[in-house]
């Protein structure tokens, strides 16, 4: 076990450094101010996203996870390179979580109108950590595509933004693609995906985007790198992707 530190609210949280386990499999303990344990396993968002603050200390303090800035860097380099201004950009943050990405977003410019996870406890703590962020927060572990589609339209959506939250037991892709055919032409996709260039993942969304290239609107790469997400508890660097296409 780490040392615990930074108190916050009153609690601590001492992670489980244990070398060998999956993302999904990592665990913490969060030690409450009355004196009692609670052991955590991180991907537990419901009970994570329950304790204000607790996500940020973890996985974007202790963790040092770079994906919301990454995927929100990347998307304006893509509108830039594209000729688009950020503040053109209305976001879809897909896997929204508490807001930590869309925040991201709207520090660079990004009208982030819309957000989706697949738990109300996410939505909720959306709504008490960054109140005002998310126009609308839809929740559902696969979305009404109708609903998306109206909204899109309503809205003028022109991006869908997913920080890790497509693949990995998340966001399937093929529910993936058929958001994306909700998007007009001009819109972009930002991403990050975990794994190297191999990962089923990955290639799965890159066989999603090949897909459309004999369409009307073909969906071409602008930004494709890798980048180290976060470190796993036992300290290891965790490399993802970051990808970010145009509908043309």
């Amino acid at each position: 076990m780490a040392t615990a530190e930074q108190p916050t609210a009153g609690w601590t949280v001492e992670l489980d450094t244990t070398p060998g386990r999956r993302q999904a499999q990592e665990e913490f303990v969060l030690h409450h101010p009355d004196g009692t344990d609670e052991r955590i396993t991180l991907h537990d968002y419901a009970r994570v996203y329950d304790v204000p603050g607790l996500y940020e200390e973890v996985v974007q303090r202790r963790l040092e996870c770079a994906s919301p800035e990454t995927v929100a860097a990347a998307l304006v380099e893509a509108a830039t390179a594209e000729g688009r201004a950020p503040e053109e950009l209305r976001a879809f943050d897909l896997g929204a979580g508490n807001g930590v990405v869309g925040e991201e977003l709207s520090t660079r410019g990004v009208t982030v109108v819309a957000g989706a996870d697949g738990i109300p406890e996410a939505r909720d703590a959306a709504h008490r950590d960054r109140p005002g962020l998310y126009r609308h927060y839809l929740v559902g572990e696969r979305l009404d595509v109708d609903q998306v589609t109206g909204l899109v339209r309503d809205e003028e959506l022109t991006a869908i933004v997913a920080a890790g939250a497509v693949g990995e037991g998340h966001v399937p892709v093929d529910s993936l693609a058929q958001l994306w055919d909700a998007f007009p032409p001009g819109s972009f996709l930002a991403l990050t995906l975990a794994g190297g260039d191999n990962d089923h993942d990955i290639t799965d969304v890159e066989a999603m985007l090949e897909a459309t290239s004999a369409s009307a609107h073909r969906t071409r790469t602008v930004v494709r790198r890798s980048f180290r997400h976060r470190r796993s508890m036992a300290g290891d660097d965790l490399t993802y992707l970051v990808l970010v296409a145009v509908k043309d």
